[in-house]
């Protein structure tokens, strides 16, 4: 597999600047939801790239961080159905997409 992840800064020449993470993870991605804290927040890490997602206030959400919060999982959602749908596509064998952890 070739999994990788990287983070890029481009500066534009008015000084404005665009940052982006690409991550193409393996097994060695981290996602983690800590619960019973107070606060709303999820991470996602591989190799060196770090993503931390919050609403804009963690411990007192607004309704549109729900409807943010909504809209990321219905996007992770899709995009997982979407990556089974193209495992299925290009796996005619049967390959298992099973979860060997579950």
């Amino acid at each position: 597999m070739d999994a990788y992840s990287y983070t890029t800064v481009q500066v534009e020449p008015d000084g404005s600047a665009l940052t982006s993470v690409c991550m193409r993870p393996d097994e060695r991605m981290s996602v983690l939801y800590p619960r019973g804290k107070n606060r709303a927040q999820i991470s996602i890490t591989h190799a060196y790239a770090y993503m931390l997602i919050t609403p804009t206030r963690p411990a007192a959400p607004t309704a549109e961080d729900v409807r943010v919060a909504r809209k990321l999982a219905e996007s992770f959602a899709a995009y997982a159905a979407e990556v089974e749908r193209l495992h299925a596509l290009n796996n005619p064998q049967g390959e298992s997409s099973e979860d060997p952890a579950a």
